[in-house]
């Protein structure tokens, strides 16, 4: 720094007591009435994801505030990763939101107040010091690393303890509560390591009053990997299932979600799932166990919805829920002019065959056969077929209208090929080849476009559920 030029001054930093942090994350739905979380999938293929609390900061008292006198509200805990479009509001205004460095130190907080009592000190200073800042400030890609240290350190602690306990040097109450104590700490320890704490910055007359938080962001709609070949064949006849995840479930008394799927596709089920099973530390079971909390199957009732909604009251603090949602293509768009296109193409080759079996009862003394015209007139409608499908759509859409996209394309190869039918001649055995190969695409394209009516007629008449493809049925 240039000798003489004042120092700017620093940021204020959080220092809250720690058990006043603890009592606020452990106990949301003490402040937190009701969150509403809005997921709208556009067609140009952003997600956007709006969430708004009901917050009464009358509550709890005391409330963290830092060194500049703000209030410090963490409402959730947001996945480790870059926020594209971030918006925070408090009462129609915008506010600040803290810092990776502020987030950190109070993760820290946190997580020190948490760790169980039953350690002894030195060992509690070394998880303080040493593994809680190295899996807090951790980046993203560096995440599983700094938590395989952690797990490490854990079962060491483990053992630590068991040892107190057969020595008779922990009191039986505190041994008693001491698996439930590392549970609840190594729980936080993992969602602070994946994410952090997304804590407002309110002004301090806005303590003791009841307001709206809202923040909204976009993400990038994950839709899985591929699914193997015996997967693909046995949903061959059934409607694309995808997921959406909720963060932080249970971080309030009633918890809302509504989410909206592009209009060329159709909402049929939605349903919300909770994840069960042990954490994806040493000795937890990756297994999930899917428990359903709210189900919405009245969507169905209306043919042009995109919209659904539900509302459940959380039951766990740590509840890992995801919405799984059964899609169908909708009639209009894409499966509309999918069907008019393989209707009319099936037509047009239908008079292409009556024509050449009765050739001289049909065609004028001056049609030529091959002709440029006829040539240059398929060329056109193949090139049509082809620009339809280059339009952008959203993920769900791409992977619900696969088959009708993949038949538009084929559609597209039949016109190309009738084109080079009718401007180069063939010999009989050429010809014969040729016309084998345009039918077999054409057929097709028409399974293509029938399955896609027929996995909807099967839905409609209640003869596939998501509830009994969950039960195995």
């Amino acid at each position: 720094m240039p000798q003489g030029q004042v120092p700017p001054p620093e940021p204020g930093r959080p220092a809250v007591d720690a058990d006043v942090l603890r009592a606020l994350f452990l106990s949301p739905a003490d402040w937190i009435h009701r969150r509403v979380e809005s997921v709208l999938m556009s067609p140009d293929g952003v997600t956007r994801r709006k969430v708004s609390l009901d917050v009464d900061l009358a509550a709890r008292a005391p409330w963290p505030v830092d060194t500049a006198g703000r209030l410090l509200v963490p409402v959730t805990i947001q996945a480790k990763q870059p926020l594209r479009n971030f918006d925070a509001v408090c009462q129609g205004d915008p506010v600040p939101v803290l810092g990776t460095e502020d987030n950190g130190t109070l993760a820290e907080l946190l997580l020190c107040g948490l760790i169980p009592e039953q350690l002894p000190p030195a060992e509690a200073a070394v998880l303080a010091h040493d593994h809680v800042p190295a899996i807090v400030h951790a980046p993203e890609l560096l995440v599983e690393d700094a938590l395989d240290g952690f797990w490490a350190y854990c079962e060491h602690l483990r053992v630590v303890v068991q040892e107190l306990v057969d020595r008779g040097r922990l009191p039986a109450e505190d041994a008693e509560h001491w698996d439930a104590d590392l549970a609840l700490f190594t729980t936080v320890a993992d969602q602070l390591a994946r994410g952090f704490l997304l804590t407002f910055a309110l002004p301090a007359e806005f303590a003791g009053r009841r307001l709206v938080l809202k923040y909204s962001m976009d993400e990038q709609y994950a839709a899985g990997g591929r699914p193997r070949a015996r997967d693909r064949l046995r949903h061959c006849w059934m409607p694309w299932v995808g997921r959406v995840g909720l963060h932080d479930l249970a971080s309030c008394r009633s918890f809302h979600v509504e989410l909206t799927v592009p209009p060329e596709v159709r909402l049929h089920e939605f349903t919300v799932l909770s994840h069960e099973g042990g954490h994806p530390g040493p000795g937890g079971s990756h297994r999930a166990v899917d428990r359903v909390l709210a189900e919405d199957r009245t969507v169905r009732r209306w043919p042009g919805a995109v919209r659904g909604h539900l509302a459940l009251r959380p039951t766990s603090r740590f509840d890992d829920a995801f919405c799984e949602l059964v899609i169908l293509p909708a009639r209009q768009g894409i499966t509309g002019f999918a069907s008019v296109a393989v209707s009319l193409i099936t037509a047009v080759l239908l008079l292409v065959g009556i024509v050449g079996i009765v050739q001289e009862h049909v065609l004028g003394p001056g049609w030529q056969v091959p002709s440029a015209a006829a040539s240059i007139v398929m060329s056109v409608v193949a090139v049509l077929l082809s620009w339809i499908n280059r339009q952008p759509e959203h993920d769900i859409s791409v992977r619900v209208m696969r088959p009708l996209r993949y038949a538009l394309n084929l559609e597209a190869l039949v016109m190309l090929m009738l084109a080079g039918a009718a401007s180069v001649p063939l010999t009989a055995g050429a010809a014969a080849a040729y016309w084998s190969v345009l039918v077999l695409l054409h057929v097709l394209s028409l399974v293509l476009v029938a399955r896609t009516w027929w996995v909807r007629r099967s839905v409609d008449r209640g003869w596939y559920t998501s509830r009994a493809r969950r039960h195995g049925r």
